[in-house]
């Protein structure tokens, strides 16, 4: 038979097909294909469902991690790449859930444990699917063996004697490896020799691994290269400032030929800063060939604008409404001159003042500063006003210190004192003028890394003033008050402990017998011992207003912490003690008055603004004082 047309294209394929089909039966033949290995901790979980038309795609409604032993379950989270479910603020959108980006945060999770030592981490998703979408993923983790380091072999090249680094290695035998203390360990020697004449050194690092063993072995190769000394410096585009080159190398911490320090670059960068001459400040050594052991300095500077302006108004608990207005003049008439024109107003009275600053004066390694202004003071007990006018001639010396000396005259008349207050201060004469002209000799040492939120370093200063009759003073005394501050950050946590001293000191001289109120201590509020109201603390009159004191001491200590509603809210507790006393010889720890209290902080970018509430532990008077004392505040209570 002949087949021709269609049954000629389709009849006989059709025909070998189903011939082939049922030889295979009649055989009973099977075809078998080897099952593909399922790939490793695959996410097990029942099928997704299907989700109805319109209906969103899945979010994810719950997310745990179980069984990590050394990592925190914190700190794995802040691994991970997907948005995680939040229970503030209640009305929020769950987050929408993919599961290709779990299984690429599964893999950023084993990396994690592999630098923090965990070679043979296990991670196990469980995901399940429930209604409208909603999806809770469980991660079940198996840490695994660490990784011990067994030997650590530090090698350096030439004769530097690098032993005492030893003791301050972050990593040593028998502890687990851990990438962020080995690249420390190396950090050691690469921040240790700079600042100790070696700025060329180069270390190298070597980790010998043994999985099976789960055991590290480090080497260290340590080449600290040529001693090297500070060579010429040179102030790039130096006729492009108006700043003069005197002010400028006045501020280096180092002189040419010194041993070279990585450390005193930074110094001069920050002396630099403080100026408020600049608004960028560079210090670069220059390259030379590897074996020479001079190195230039270049500083790269860009100066401020000539002029700017400050206006704030705020409130605060005790001087109510208050502004200010301040004018700043940079580079007056050349040479880096500095002019301030301040107004400031409360309810507690306003001042108002000028500030010139004359660097380098005459060509010496002093600077000229001159102040004066008009206040008015309206606190309890007592009103005053004055005129003052001081003239100082300042310089840094060695330590970080910054040395001053110079010249202040006063002219100060209280007012409105209460006869109960006259009868105790018999030496205070109401609107009398009082004439004081005095010698000024003082100390400042600023090694704090941030004049808003500092979380190192201190200030000290120690502030002294002598009065006597051949300075031409009506008001004989002499005077010193001494105030420390002390900044910490509590290891690798955000916590800052922060602790303050104050002691101040007036005692008559000559002719004079009792110093005036408007030149007495007082203590009490929101700067000083916060359970209290404002000058509170110390000597008062049978009507219970403060006369104040010719000593004073206070003590703070306070826990800066951040947290963790909103990174930029911080909250501080805190202690504060102090009290004033009539004369030296009544200084009493005994009579000291504490207070207690926590407080509420917003890093603002002109500094904290906050609330405090303090409680007095020893109250004065049970009847009328206040169990607690609010305070609303700008910046740390110090």
């Amino acid at each position: 038979m002949r087949v021709t047309g269609f049954w000629h294209s389709w009849l006989l394929p059709l025909i070998l097909v189903l011939t082939l089909v049922g030889v295979s039966r009649g055989l009973g033949a099977e075809v078998c294909a080897p099952e593909p290995a399922p790939p490793p901790e695959a996410p097990s979980a029942a099928s997704p469902p299907t989700l109805a038309a319109g209906q969103a795609d899945f979010t994810l409604h719950a997310f745990h991690i179980v069984g990590a032993q050394t990592e925190t379950v914190k700190d794995l989270k802040k691994q991970l790449s997907i948005k995680l479910p939040s229970f503030w603020p209640p009305w929020g959108t769950p987050p929408p859930f993919r599961l290709q980006d779990l299984e690429y945060d599964v893999e950023r999770l084993k990396n994690f444990y592999r630098r923090q030592g965990f070679y043979h981490t296990k991670i196990k998703p469980e995901i399940n699917y429930g209604p409208k979408g909603a999806v809770d993923v469980t991660l079940k983790i198996d840490e695994g063996p660490w990784v011990k380091v067994t030997d650590i072999d530090v090698e350096v090249a030439g004769a530097v004697d690098l032993s005492e680094l030893k003791s301050k290695w972050p990593l040593n035998p028998g502890d687990r490896f851990v990438e962020k203390p080995y690249d420390n360990l190396k950090n050691l020697y690469l921040n240790y020799l700079p600042n100790h004449g070696y700025p060329k050194v180069k270390v190298k690092g070597r980790v010998y691994l043994n999985e099976a063993t789960n055991t590290a072995k480090i080497l260290l190769t340590v080449n600290p290269g040529p001693l090297c000394y500070f060579g010429q410096v040179r102030i790039k585009d130096e006729e492009k400032l108006e700043t003069p080159q005197a002010a400028v190398l006045e501020k280096l911490t180092f002189k040419t030929g010194q041993l070279f320090n990585q450390e005193k670059l930074f110094d001069t960068q920050r002396k630099l800063y403080a100026t408020d001459l600049f608004r960028s400040v560079v210090l670069t050594p220059e390259q030379v060939l590897p074996q020479d052991p001079t190195i230039p300095i270049v500083v790269e500077l860009v100066e401020k604008k000539k002029r700017s302006l400050k206006v704030g108004v705020g409130y605060a608990d005790e001087e109510k409404f208050r502004a200010r207005l301040g004018l700043r003049y940079r580079n007056l008439w050349g040479g880096g001159r500095l002019l301030d024109l301040d107004a400031r107003y409360s309810s507690l009275g306003y001042l108002v003042s000028e500030s010139f600053s004359n660097p380098v004066v005459f060509g010496s390694s002093f600077d000229f500063v001159q102040q004066s202004g008009a206040r008015r003071r309206d606190l309890p007990g007592f009103n005053d006003r004055a005129f003052f006018t001081q003239s100082r001639l300042e310089r840094d010396i060695p330590w970080d210190l910054r040395v001053y000396f110079g010249h202040g005259l006063e002219f100060a008349r209280p007012f409105n004192l209460p006869v109960e207050t006259l009868i105790r201060l018999q030496g205070t004469e109401p609107e009398k003028m009082y004439r004081a002209s005095f010698a000024l000799l003082g100390l400042r040492r600023d090694t704090t890394d941030s004049p808003i939120a500092p979380q190192r370093g201190g200030i000290f200063t120690l502030a002294n003033e002598f009065a006597p009759t051949f300075l031409g003073s009506g008001l004989q005394f002499a005077q010193s008050v001494l105030d420390w501050r002390r900044y910490q950050a509590i290891g690798k946590s955000k916590i800052v402990a922060a602790g303050r001293v104050r002691f101040g000191l007036i005692q008559p001289i000559q002719s004079t017998t009792q110093i005036p109120i408007s030149r007495l201590f007082f203590s009490g509020g929101a700067n000083s011992v916060r359970g209290y109201k404002l000058n509170y603390l110390g000597p008062r009159n049978i009507s219970g207003d403060p006369v104040g004191g010719e000593t004073v001491l206070e003590f703070g200590l306070e826990g800066r912490f951040p947290l963790p509603i909103y990174e930029k809210i911080g909250g501080v507790v805190f202690i504060d003690a102090g009290n004033v006393f009539s004369r030296i010889h009544n200084l009493d720890l005994g009579q000291l008055k504490y207070s207690p209290g926590v407080g509420l902080r917003y890093l603002s970018p002109i500094g904290a603004i906050g609330v405090d509430i303090a409680f007095p532990i020893n109250r004065i008077n049970y009847q009328q004082d206040s169990p607690y004392q609010i305070h609303f505040s700008v910046g740390y209570g110090f």
